[in-house]
């Protein structure tokens, strides 16, 4: 059975952690400013500003930093400060019984997607594919529609995408995230699981071959074979060359043709936009375009 986090409150602490690449300070500050503004206290681990070459610190520097705020009585929401690369180098050191011991509001995207789907899969904890820290300030929109779904307002409850790939309605939990980070985890203890679930797939600035051949991986790998249905995010940047007249959503349409289940594209989660805040192991609804949240996030 998931386990929900608690709702969070005015006046809680959140604590930013970096699982993943190092962090520009100022950005970080921007972002850490404007959840203060809203009336939130901060606590930064203690290697949120560390570097070690492309990491934010040791991968033992990160892990510690994120346990010891999952384990802090006081903090209620843990947020990662970017992504960039380096937290699926931290899940053979997860202890899934810790987080779902101490289960509470864990948000990030892209490289986060390893950390976000393992504690859906092996800790049974409801996560949420939002907005990163040092991204806030440029996105006040996204923030916001973050903090008021946090809080358990039915804020992004119902959330259109721009595009029906393959008609149809299904219902499923929800997964997924980065599309090259979920390929990556194929053959692996961490690979996903899709079965008779709603799968979220965004990415940005991979050219439409390659993400061709992600989603050709992942159907050789039966990864699409038995899924509810499929829900693209906006694919920002994900354009052909000059000389090249193939797009993105050809190649999704393309891949999908024959899918006996719902598909739309371009829901604005993660890169791009990023202005909705996707819960990750809820149950929710595909039809059309549209999805809809079949249950709150989190317990009041």
């Amino acid at each position: 059975m998931m386990r929900k986090p608690a709702s969070l409150r005015r006046g809680d602490v959140i604590g930013v952690v970096s699982p993943a690449a190092a962090v520009d300070e100022g950005k970080l500050q921007a972002g850490v400013r404007l959840l203060e503004q809203a009336g939130f206290r901060i606590r930064l681990g203690a290697a949120t500003l560390k570097k070690a070459g492309y990491l934010a610190g040791t991968d033992r520097e990160r892990l510690t930093d994120l346990i010891e705020m999952f384990q802090s009585p006081e903090v209620k929401a843990i947020m990662a400060s970017r992504g960039g690369y380096g937290s699926g180098r931290l899940l053979p050191l997860m202890d899934p019984t810790m987080a779902r011991s101490h289960p509470k509001i864990f948000v990030g995207h892209s490289d986060l997607t390893f950390l976000l789907n393992d504690l859906v899969q092996r800790a049974e904890l409801v996560t949420f594919h939002g907005p990163l820290v040092a991204g806030l300030n440029e996105h006040p929109e996204a923030a916001a529609t973050l903090l008021a779904m946090l809080s358990g307002d039915r804020v992004g409850w119902h959330q259109p995408a721009q595009v029906v790939v393959q008609p149809g309605m299904a219902e499923g939990v929800l997964v997924g995230g980065s599309l090259s980070v979920i390929v990556s985890t194929l053959g692996t203890a961490w690979a996903l699981e899709t079965r008779d679930r709603l799968l979220f797939l965004e990415d940005v600035n991979e050219k439409p071959y390659r993400v061709d051949r992600m989603l050709t991986q992942l159907r050789q790998a039966g990864v699409l074979d038995d899924v509810a249905g499929v829900i693209f995010g906006e694919m920002v940047g994900c354009t052909a060359g000059d000389n090249e007249r193939v797009t993105v959503r050809d190649v999704i349409a393309e891949a999908f043709a024959s899918a006996p289940y719902p598909v739309a594209f371009g829901l604005p989660s993660g890169h791009g936009m990023g202005t909705l805040t996707l819960p990750l192991g809820v149950r929710a609804r595909l039809a059309g375009e549209r999805l809809t949240l079949l249950e709150s996030p989190v317990t009041e």
